[in-house]
């Protein structure tokens, strides 16, 4: 089995030039799969900040406190 990829740091002043002079070069159907791959990192990203919002909810045991959550949520912004 080949080894995952391991990212290298590289100055982001150098980096977006080229990868913009890239993007230019790129056909539609490229751009689309690139599009595609960012929004796989912006999932990827919020799942993780998802995931550990929730474990951060569990820990507190927030889940059980939701319906005194939302009336002092309702409380404070004027909600009936």
């Amino acid at each position: 089995m080949k080894p995952a990829l391991q990212p290298v740091a590289i100055e982001p002043e150098k980096l977006r030039p080229v990868l913009h002079d890239k993007i230019e070069r790129m056909d539609g159907l490229q751009l689309s799969l690139l599009n595609r791959v960012l929004l796989q990192l912006e999932v990827e990203a919020l799942a993780g900040r998802l995931s550990d919002s929730f474990d951060h909810d569990h820990e507190h045991d927030l889940r059980q406190r939701i319906p005194e959550l939302v009336k002092a949520f309702r409380a404070q912004h004027g909600y009936a």
